[in-house]
């Protein structure tokens, strides 16, 4: 269901269930730095921005980085870090008639089908599919709740101090919607790629035809993220959009030796802000 604009107020009050609950090991040991903006950065609309090199941790632009907002389907970056921690990509995870019904970004799931999580991770990294990421919230532990209990601590576990999980799709609630900020997204993505490379492989294909099968319907799937065909080196990340969030990314760059991690939050125009922000954090780096 999807709820009225949060008030900045409401934002600003956010605490994390996660950050209250009792101590919990932490697992990274990457974090990036600390930077005000600076009088040449793009103007850009984007509730908050952050641009960062993931071998050195050096900031190339900051705007808002600890501003606890709606992230719509970047969500989904966790969702798939749980269920690559529990299963191998061959595992099978069986469509509810639940996740099949889900809405409106979708693979189109039959229930009943029968799914690998390679399969399903294609369609999350390509078409944002709220089908693929219930089919994992339900599949992975059997528990969808014992699932977002997952994202939360494994949250906590990476130092992502302002960050919410309420479901794992992004989509807006009723109440106590999801919630992170760029700087806590930018060490998410950087711990994914790190330890799961072959997400990627997944993220940079623009096109991607699942035949038919015995267990399942074919898909043909293209890449949501425009960037990864006008603007050279970017390989995926994922996007997002709810009435509630705007339009979010978290774009992925491996050019000249380099790799960039850059995370929009609420931008009008995150295709043409993430390519000037990226000029920007490149004439930085040379």
């Amino acid at each position: 269901m999807i709820a009225g604009a949060a008030s900045s107020s409401r934002s600003a009050e956010l605490i994390s269930p996660a950050v209250k609950a009792e101590k919990v090991l932490g697992v990274n040991q990457w974090y990036p730095g600390e930077a005000t903006a600076e009088a040449d950065a793009p103007k850009v609309t984007a509730k908050a921005g952050f641009f960062v090199d993931t071998k050195n941790g050096t900031v190339l632009y900051s705007k808002n980085i600890h501003e606890k907002l709606p992230i719509a389907s970047l969500v989904k970056v966790m969702t798939a870090l749980i269920a690559l921690e529990h299963k191998s990509m061959e595992n099978e995870f069986i469509v509810s008639e639940h996740a099949a019904g889900m809405e409106p970004d979708k693979m189109l799931l039959i229930a009943g089908e029968k799914l690998s999580l390679k399969e399903i991770l294609s369609g999350i990294f390509l078409v944002s599919a709220n089908d693929g990421a219930e089919v994992l919230a339900e599949g992975t532990t059997g528990d969808r709740t014992e699932f977002l209990n997952l994202m939360n601590a494994k949250a906590k576990q990476l130092g992502m101090k302002n960050t919410y999980f309420a479901n794992p799709t992004g989509l807006d609630e009723d109440e106590n919607n999801s919630y992170s900020t760029a700087y806590d997204l930018a060490i998410l993505t950087r711990h994914l790629i790190r330890r799961y490379p072959e997400v990627v492989d997944i993220s940079k294909t623009e096109h991607i035809y699942l035949p038919i099968t015995e267990n399942h319907q074919d898909y043909d799937m293209y890449s949501g993220i425009n960037l990864l065909t006008t603007y050279p080196g970017v390989v995926g990340f994922k996007t997002g959009y709810t009435p509630e969030a705007g339009l979010t990314l978290i774009t992925l760059v491996q050019k000249e030796g380099r790799e960039v991690v850059g995370v929009l939050l609420g931008s009008l125009s995150r295709r043409d802000e993430a390519r000037e922000l990226l000029d920007y954090s490149f004439k930085k780096l040379n």
